[in-house]
């Protein structure tokens, strides 16, 4: 990506493939409804704070329209654009670890509330969160096709 706060997002949308075959994207929604409340806390208050600085920034950015009535605007509001920068990075990579570690720690809850079989190792875990990805992307597992043509007469 081209910033690092863009590097750090997809780093955290990555890693439970990686590492488990679930694609964080597909599977979060999901994965949200069974984590237990004090996790969705956690979870919520790193995504308030890297919803907030994203708008500090901007209204940092908007301060500098000031600068026609006082001169310290535009350095009051640089001083603002790169504190707020480095509150988004540094809020990214909490917000990013919190939601690897609910995959870490959770997923196994997800395949238990899906009815999913519960994979025994490594390896397997791979195959089975890809299959359990494409289950919950398209509602079929892999082996079974989802659409069937109708046949001419």
């Amino acid at each position: 990506m081209p910033t690092k706060l863009g590097n750090i997002l997809r780093a955290a949308e990555s890693r439970p493939y990686d590492k488990y075959g679930l694609d964080a994207v597909i599977c979060w929604s999901r994965l949200w409804l069974v984590l237990p409340d004090g996790v969705k806390k956690e979870l919520q208050e790193a995504r308030s704070s890297l919803n907030t600085a994203p708008r500090f920034w901007l209204w940092s950015l908007l301060f500098i329209v000031w600068t026609v009535w006082a001169w310290w605007a535009v350095p009051a509001g640089l001083l603002g654009l790169i504190f707020a920068y480095y509150w988004t990075v540094d809020a990214a990579g909490v917000y990013c670890s919190l939601l690897e570690s609910a995959f870490d720690l959770y997923r196994l809850e997800l395949y238990k509330s899906l009815r999913w079989p519960i994979p025994i190792n490594p390896k397997q875990e791979q195959e089975s969160g890809k299959q359990l990805t494409i289950y919950l992307l398209r509602g079929s597992d892999q082996d079974r096709p989802i659409f069937t043509p109708l046949k001419d007469k």
